[in-house]
């Protein structure tokens, strides 16, 4: 017997165990085979759960940094400045508070569109030629308003101009400077009803 090329092979059919036959088809399929054939591996950069998980601290710094960078440079406008002066001032507006309430001075007013309107209901003192009526808003300073008013001839009402006043909850302080007395309190404003302190 003569020898074999070395290009040929010699092919053999597999006999099936089960039917007796020959059966031509390899035993392990060729799509199992592409299932178990290692995969290539992807750089981690082009993984898109590596930047996911590198996306949300990331982004959680970059906002605190903004928001830590905008309440430092921020001025906090409910803050003073000088707490000494502002201490003494407060305990000689006290006597004002208390001047106030020994006198038994109530007062109503009214804030219609520009105009503010103010009565005296009740006092022992004489009528003073000018009241300070000041607006505080809670928190928004921009939302501040004063009025100076002026006393009405022949009767116990002031009226005077003010900035449009908002609808809302004010701390309103009405004082005089000529008989050192201050009334205060906390209303909730509205335009054209009339309030009483």
């Amino acid at each position: 017997m003569g020898r074999l090329k070395p290009s040929l092979y010699l092919v053999l059919p597999v006999t099936d165990q089960y039917t007796g036959g020959l059966d031509p088809q390899p035993i392990c399929s060729q799509s199992f085979m592409q299932s178990v054939a290692p995969t290539k591996s992807r750089a981690w950069y082009k993984e898109p759960y590596v930047w996911m998980l590198i996306g949300f601290p990331t982004s959680s710094i970059i906002v605190c940094s903004i928001l830590l960078t905008f309440a430092i440079n921020t001025k906090d406008t409910l803050v003073r400045g000088n707490y000494y002066k502002d201490g003494m001032a407060m305990n000689e507006e006290l006597k004002w508070d208390n001047k106030a309430r020994h006198m038994d001075i109530r007062v109503a007013f009214t804030v219609k569109d520009n105009i503010a309107t103010l009565d005296i209901l009740n006092s022992r003192l004489d009528m003073p030629t000018t009241l300070l009526l000041k607006f505080s808003h809670p928190t928004l300073q921009g939302k501040d308003r004063d009025s100076l008013l002026q006393l009405k001839h022949g009767s116990k009402a002031y009226q005077g101009f003010i900035d449009s006043v908002q609808d809302g909850k004010y701390y309103i302080q009405v004082e005089s400077a000529e008989q050192s007395w201050r009334i205060r309190g906390e209303v909730y404003v509205i335009n054209g009803e009339t309030h009483s302190l």
